[in-house]
Parts: C-alpha cells; structure tokens; sequence
C-alpha cells in the first residue's frame, strides 16, 4: 500500500473511490484555507462580504480598500465542484465604485472550464440614518476553454436595509444575458437575503434566489468572524428545479 494512502483515516480508505475523491479535495481546500488565514491575518483586516451568496449587498468597500473573496462548492451526490478566487477594490478617486474579477475554474462531467468575470458596484444611494443603501452591479463573463468566449452579462439592483444594528435585509432584482448550450437567454433575476449577528463572532446567513424560467435555488450557513481581519463561510445549498441538486461550499474573505 502506497504511503499516502497508509496515513489516511481508516474510514476514508474504506469509502467507494468517488467519495473518497471528494473527501479529499474538501480536507485539501480547507487546509489551504486555514493556511491562507494564518497568513493573511498578520497584515490584513477584514470584514462581512457577500462571498459565495448569489444574493448581494448594496454596501462597497471604503475608498482605498481591497477584499478578496475565494471559495470551493463542491456537488454533494455529483463530482461536479467549482473554485473562486474574486477580488475587489474602491478606489479614492472613484470613491462611490468598486471594480473587481471573479476567476471560476468549474468542473462537470469530467470536463473542466475557466471563466473570468469582470465586476463593478456603484453605489446610488446610502442613508445611514435610515438603514438604506442601494446600488447598481453588473458582470461579464468569458470563457477560456472554447471558442465562443462571451458567455453571458448580468445587471442587478441590490437594496440593503438595516432596521438595527444586528438585522440587515437584502434584495435584490435584476437581468441576465446567458448562452445555454449555443442557444441566448434573458431573464429577469431576483433574490431575498436576511443577515443577523448573533453574536460578535457569529453571523447566520440565508438566501432564496432565482430566475423567470430558470434556476431557483437556496443557501443558508453561519459566517464566523476570526478576530477583525478574516471571514469564514460554511454553506449548504440545494436547486429547487430538477434534481433539486446540494451543495456544500466553504470560503474566506479578506479585506485589506
């Protein structure tokens, strides 16, 4: 028996070789997470950021400041999983605007594809004394692995309301531009999100999302605070179409 395979857990070498698989590349993203934690943690800070949630906030970073958002979902009865690294800037002059990218490396049927997607969130309103911030977002996406890179372009209308200090509301409505097997579509885009602290290291998250004739979906998770620099999310999803696919997804975010 090969030397690895001697120092895994018993229960692991027993699992049929699919899980196995699986078990294994959740175990690695961790530990390559909590890696990244301890680093980054000496030199940056961080904060809540929308992360792997579909459905977004209409806050932005502060002028001058960074976040980088990467996470791993992996499809609970399926080898189908994705990996995101998305990282985002406001800059000081352009102080109501944060410009950003997500690099998505998927993988289904055995096949894998990469796509990047540049981002920007402007802010339109922002009322402290209400609670209420609301905000222009759009993406758009290309694929690298065929020859018809354009995939898609989306725009969304996020509102953000804080009725106290540890409640905030999101919703979200919007339009979406995709090719679904050679074949164009656009839909209408909505989603409802509820974020409340329960404690100061403790935030639960939901969402329920979806598209006029097309995805629906919800995820739900704790958000756990690591000191002030560093975000963690643990995520369970399920489509609420078809197969009424699950998924799990783990994730960190940084803010510097």
């Amino acid at each position: 028996m090969p030397k690895a395979n001697r120092l895994l857990p018993s229960f692991v070498r027993h699992l049929p070789p699919a899980q196995g698989r699986t078990l294994r590349r959740n175990l690695l993203f961790v530990s390559i997470t909590l890696s990244m934690i301890g680093l980054l943690s000496l030199m940056s800070d961080a904060f809540a950021a929308g992360g792997a949630y579909v459905v977004d906030d209409a806050g932005i970073n502060a002028p001058g400041e960074c976040n980088v958002d990467v996470w791993y979902q992996d499809a609970r009865h399926s080898p189908n999983s994705s990996s995101v690294v998305s990282p985002a800037c406001t800059f000081k002059e352009l102080p109501t605007v944060q410009l950003g990218a997500a690099i998505q490396r998927n993988r289904a049927d055995g096949q894998g594809e990469t796509q990047l997607s540049p981002q920007f969130k402007a802010q339109l309103f922002s009322r402290e004394d209400l609670g209420l911030q609301l905000a222009l977002a759009g993406s758009t996406h290309f694929a690298f692995d065929r020859a018809h890179s354009f995939d898609g372009a989306d725009l969304n209308l996020p509102i953000t309301w804080q009725p106290f200090e540890a409640l905030r509301l999101n919703l979200n409505t919007g339009w979406t531009h995709a090719y679904d097997d050679g074949e164009q579509n656009h839909r209408w885009t909505w989603g409802t999100g509820v974020e409340y602290d329960l404690a100061r290291s403790l935030t639960l998250i939901a969402e329920r999302y979806g598209q006029r004739g097309g995805e629906q979906a919800w995820q739900a998770g704790p958000r756990l605070h690591i000191g002030e620099r560093i975000d963690v999310d643990l995520i369970v999803g399920r489509s609420l179409i078809g197969e009424r696919d699950q998924w799990l997804t783990t994730g960190a975010t940084l803010r510097f």
